[in-house]
């Protein structure tokens, strides 16, 4: 069997940048109001925050870390950091990009982003009105109030933190098990070593009976993706398991054979 390689993207969080704190917070200035707030802080890092400006962008997402780590796709480059919380406001260090040209009302966006997020002092206040999707409104020194929804992470959802899986999901579905009349994926679990070396693939197809949160199929490719797994029930004897997409690593035309 022929290895294959494979290109990961680089982890945002890998940047040195993204481990500084906030240059107008101290380290234990923060760590003594964290304690005092631990509901809402626990609530900021709970929970991705998107807000949808346009119909015709991608929403800017926000994700706020228990490792102080910001993460902010915008649509276009995501921007990437370390923040801290005081009791009132978010506080953000000087932000880090990638690099991409992206349509001209992306990039839009993205400035726009950056110019809101980075090295700010943002009031925060969070309703909880509907705990299913809370509300996340922040507010910088100019009076710009900008509203994010929030859907629960997994690792919070199911009370772990998952166990990455890369998959080969085959461009065409089969019947689901069990008589449901919808189609599901058909996948084989692939492994790499530590030098992204491919070392295994499942010799034979597996129907996975239940959707991969986020991953949109593509009958018309090949791809391996790398997903979280979740084992929805850890007390029982028999895992159930929800699975998360995560990024595709591999795709190829499919044959039409």
């Amino acid at each position: 069997m022929n290895k294959k390689y494979f290109l990961l993207a680089i982890l945002p969080f890998a940047l040195s940048a993204c481990q500084s704190f906030p240059t107008h917070l101290k380290k234990n200035e923060a760590m003594i109001v964290e304690t005092q707030s631990p509901n809402l802080l626990q609530t900021l890092s709970d929970y991705t925050w998107t807000y949808q400006s346009s119909e015709k962008l991608p929403p800017i997402v926000l994700d706020l870390d228990t490792q102080k780590r910001i993460l902010i796709k915008t649509g276009c480059n995501n921007l990437m950091g370390s923040w801290q919380f005081d009791g009132k406001q978010i506080n953000t260090a000087p932000l880090a990009a990638t690099r991409m040209l992206c349509p001209p009302e992306f990039m839009a966006q993205e400035h726009t982003a950056l110019q809101f997020f980075n090295q700010a002092q943002l009031n925060a206040s969070i309703d909880i009105a509907n705990p299913v999707h809370p509300l996340l409104t922040l507010e910088n020194k100019a009076g710009q109030k900008i509203t994010f929804k929030g859907e629960i992470k997994p690792e919070a959802k199911y009370k772990s933190t998952g166990e990455v899986v890369f998959l080969e999901v085959s461009p065409i579905k089969k019947p689901c098990p069990n008589g449901n009349t919808r189609t599901c994926l058909q996948v084989k679990q692939v492994k790499y070593d530590e030098q992204g070396i491919q070392t295994q693939v499942d010799q034979s197809w597996q129907i996975l009976p239940v959707e991969i949160q986020g991953y949109q199929h593509d009958p018309s490719l090949r791809k391996i993706i790398r997903v979280k797994r979740f084992n929805t029930k850890p007390q029982t004897t028999t895992p159930e398991y929800a699975y998360i997409y995560d990024m595709t690593v591999e795709q190829d035309v499919a044959s039409q054979k």
